[in-house]
């Protein structure tokens, strides 16, 4: 199932409120200013919105948020990936149902698949409760523990999951990337994961981009792009510099508390983190906007 989806999808975080509980009325905020910035997608209850911090109830009541609000604006997809089969499908038939455009899902984390053979066997009953969406999986090795080889996945996929439509690759291995990119002429879209490293992934034919710096820095990854398509390498360089030292600032501390802290320092109330993490303190927080703002990378 080939959709074509070129350009950059954010994944945003999931907004709380003090009590720790759902903010959901914050999501409008949050699409609005994806839709201003150009952004093509969000990529919602993955690893930024603490997908596996919810409840499935809540899960859901987050995903029918984003495709309300979007309304056809932005792409919707729908991470549904969990421990549980039956949770995973059960969170995949809703985000049919809810009119989101796809469904991801990432490799059982506990028990963990030791072969492409096993991933499959866990993945294709999630994707069959949704077949009419197309189908991603979400490659997160450092997370999942499940470092498996993607081209055999590629190989495997269609026969086991006809909605099978590529990969969300958020790991270090620019050359199998590459090589998922070219698989059978292109047949999959294989979306990029690692923003700070966005100029790389350009140079070896990268057109789809799913991450979390995109909340809240989405313009100056897209002038990247457009230096890069016009050939311009010294101001892609340029921009890609930029990126690095404010990913840098971000993993001062630890990258989720930190992405929500900019969010609140633009205005964005997605509140804390939930446990284990822990939010920056006010300090922290106001040392990373103010280095961000310096950059130039947030207003």
């Amino acid at each position: 199932m080939k959709t074509t989806w070129t350009g950059i999808i954010a994944a945003p975080h999931t907004p709380f409120a003090a009590d720790g509980s759902l903010n959901l009325g914050v999501i409008e905020k949050q699409c609005e200013k994806l839709i201003a910035d150009g952004v093509i997608g969000a990529f919602v209850c993955g690893s930024t919105g603490e997908g596996v911090s919810l409840s499935v109830a809540e899960r859901t009541a987050v995903a029918r948020r984003w495709v309300e609000v979007a309304a056809g604006r932005l792409k919707v997809i729908v991470h549904v990936g969990h421990t549980s089969i039956s949770d995973a499908a059960e969170l995949a038939a809703d985000a049919q149902a809810s009119g989101a455009d796809g469904i991801s899902a990432l490799a059982p984390y506990y028990f963990k698949p030791v072969s492409v053979g096993h991933l499959l066997d866990f993945l294709a009953p999630v994707a069959a409760a949704a077949p009419d969406l197309p189908f991603f999986y979400y490659h997160i090795p450092t997370m999942t523990g499940a470092a498996l080889p993607m081209i055999p996945l590629l190989e495997q996929a269609a026969e086991r999951i006809p909605s099978f439509a590529g990969l969300k690759f958020t790991h270090n291995d620019l050359l199998e990337f590459a090589a998922c990119l070219r698989f059978e002429n292109g047949r999959y879209d294989i979306f990029w994961g690692a923003d700070e490293c966005m100029l790389p992934a350009l140079s070896v034919g990268a057109v789809g981009f799913v991450g979390s710096t995109y909340n809240y820095s989405a313009p100056l990854y897209q002038k990247l792009r457009t230096a890069f398509a016009a050939g311009d390498l010294a101001e892609a360089l340029r921009l890609s510099d930029t990126v690095m030292d404010a990913v840098r600032a971000l993993l001062q501390n630890p990258g989720l508390p930190s992405g929500k802290a900019i969010m609140e320092g633009i205005g964005i109330p997605v509140g804390a983190p939930r446990p284990p993490l822990r939010p920056l303190t006010t300090a922290q927080a106001e040392i990373l906007v103010a280095r961000l703002r310096e950059l130039g990378v947030i207003g």
